[in-house]
């Protein structure tokens, strides 16, 4: 006689018996577990997106959903502590639901890495474009403060830069740079208007950017592994 027991469903993923990433799926709820002794100071999700109806295409419901957490990038987000786990948001429409598989791949506090190949490559590409980014902005108003730059030049410098990276063909990690130029777009633009002869822009104001700039840029070049794991050899998880 078969028994049916009412208890949530609830899907484990691994990528051992001792895996120091876990990942679980309990409904529409993912919570990624960091089961190392060491922070794990950056990571990645990949979860497959599988359509509610048949009215949406299968290129669209079958295009993974990907969550990305690296406070190198994302300011605001902060490293997983050992043998603590967090809830992942994935960025689906109520149309679609998440199943099995879910990859995963981090960056350890000592530099160490462990997952998806594929994921920490592309975690990696977010850095490095990352780091384009801030040196190209760093460069530019460097030069606009050596320059007298007018706004209107200046703005449309950066909107420029901001159209490079936001082509459709992109990959979402090569259009990270948005995150730099445009809050500088804002600024600029309001910036209090300059008296006749004065400097554009102010200096104070290029030397308040410029050391977050320098700030970020140091970080990202001091960071494990370093970036130039991607240019001379392939990343090669655990």
């Amino acid at each position: 006689m078969k028994t049916v027991i009412s208890m949530a469903f609830v899907l484990a993923c691994a990528f051992s018996l001792d895996a120091q990433i876990t990942t679980t799926l309990n409904g529409g709820q993912v919570r990624i577990k960091n089961n190392s002794s060491t922070d794990l100071v950056a990571f990645v999700v990949a979860m497959k997106r599988v359509a509610r109806t048949s009215d949406i295409g299968p290129t669209t419901a079958n295009r993974p959903n990907i969550v990305y957490s690296d406070p190198l990038i994302e300011t605001t987000e902060t490293p997983l502590l050992a043998n603590q786990e967090r809830i992942v948001q994935p960025l689906t429409p109520s149309a679609f639901s998440i199943e099995q598989p879910i990859l995963t791949a981090g960056v350890f506090a000592d530099g160490s890495i462990v997952g998806d190949a594929g994921l920490l490559t592309r975690l990696m590409l977010r850095r490095s474009n990352m780091l384009i980014s801030v040196e190209t902005a760093l460069e530019a108003l460097s030069d606009a403060g050596r320059h007298n730059v007018p706004r209107d030049q200046l703005v449309a410098q950066f909107k420029k830069m901001a159209d490079f990276v936001s082509r459709r063909y992109l990959l979402q990690e090569q259009k990270i740079g948005l995150g730099i130029y445009q809050p500088i777009i804002g600024k600029l633009i309001k910036l209090p208007e300059m008296k006749d002869g004065s400097p554009f822009p102010p200096a104070g104001f290029v030397e308040q950017e410029t050391a977050v700039l320098r700030q970020r840029r140091i970080a990202l070049l001091d960071s494990l592994p370093s970036l130039f794991t991607l240019a001379d050899e392939p990343l090669i998880s655990k």
